[in-house]
């Protein structure tokens, strides 16, 4: 029987199962290392009147001896709903059979979407930290919900956040998002972006369609930088630091700034890891340089939380089962 997963069961989901996201988000970037998985191209639909809006299309499949699940997730990104006072981000997610094919669940997936990006980018700072990288004060760039998401994992991993300082080019987001921290000892709106870089980790969650954190603006040392909107940082930062990345391909594409960087160099030899190097041990850290870790983020990622999800118990008014969606499925 097909089932339709809604929102509010995916988000009471996300919240009471913080370390079971954690952990399925970093088997997932092991098993994406050791072959049990197919993450094909994203496919982006691009409007010929319009160059900032798209959708795009993750299809992936999991093939492990714990999991065998494919699927897609279609996910739009609409930079101009900001003004509107809409979420950039609006997503759904399929599940198929991974032995048939048949479409088995219909997820609302922008928080899926969140929620692995966020835990993605906090269990890499988290490994990166137990081999002595110092964090005590971090800057959040952009308050929305992806950089609310990743504080909220940084937290659950336990770090002991001494200082948070966040920047956005809207003071009124800025303001609300102190208002909604006031858990933290000290947390403040940076009054410059030079200032936001003085932090041992900088977060950078903006909607940015292309690079405007130059050398210039800022002062780089031996900071993490967590680049989460991709675009954020001009080639030359990403030349001078660590580049850690999930998946090589992926990111080295749609004008990212490390795709940018590899059209300037004409190489990939800035490319230092992938982040299951750092959660394995195999990457060695550089403590000297900073260290840029960006996520393109993985169909897989999202196929693997939204299989979770899918497989957890509902009570019985909790989901929405379509009798009769499919066809009979006999062939005679």
């Amino acid at each position: 029987m097909f089932k339709v997963i809604r929102g509010i069961e995916i988000s009471n989901y996300l919240d009471q199962e913080t370390e079971s996201v954690l952990k399925i988000v970093e088997e997932t970037y092991l098993m994406h290392k050791n072959g049990f998985t197919n993450n094909p191209d994203s496919y982006f639909l691009k409007f010929p009147d319009n160059d900032k809006d798209r959708i795009i299309a993750l299809p992936a499949s999991i093939n492990d001896p714990n999991i065998q699940i494919a699927g897609i997730k279609w996910i739009a990104s609409y930079p101009g709903n900001i003004e509107k006072n809409l979420q950039r981000a609006s997503a759904t997610m399929i599940l198929n059979d991974y032995r048939t094919g048949y479409p088995l669940a219909l997820l609302e997936a922008s928080q899926i979407s969140a929620h692995r990006t966020a835990a993605s980018g906090a269990i890499t700072v988290g490994a990166l930290s137990e081999r002595g990288r110092e964090i005590n004060t971090v800057t959040l760039v952009g308050c929305g919900v992806l950089g609310q998401k990743t504080i909220h994992y940084l937290v659950s991993l336990g770090f002991d956040i001494k200082e948070l300082m966040v920047y956005d080019l809207n003071e009124k987001y800025a303001e609300r998002f102190v208002e909604k921290n006031d858990q933290f000892e000290k947390c403040r709106i940076s009054s410059t972006l030079k200032e936001a870089f003085e932090s041992d980790l900088i977060i950078l969650t903006t909607t940015s369609v292309e690079p405007y954190i130059n050398v210039g603006d800022i002062d780089i040392k031996r900071q993490i930088i967590l680049n989460i909107s991709l675009r954020d940082l001009h080639p030359i930062i990403i030349e001078n630091s660590l580049n850690v990345v999930d998946d090589i391909d992926h990111c080295l594409k749609a004008q990212t700034s490390c795709h940018l960087t590899e059209q300037k160099l004409g190489n990939r030899d800035f490319i230092n890891a992938v982040i299951a190097d750092v959660l394995d041990g195999s990457f060695e850290d550089d403590t000297s340089k900073p260290i840029v870790i960006s996520p393109f983020g993985l169909g897989v990622l999202d196929l693997a939380l939204a299989y979770h999800i899918y497989k957890y118990k509902y009570d019985d008014a909790s989901t929405v089962d379509i009798e009769g969606f499919l066809p009979d499925m006999k062939r005679l």
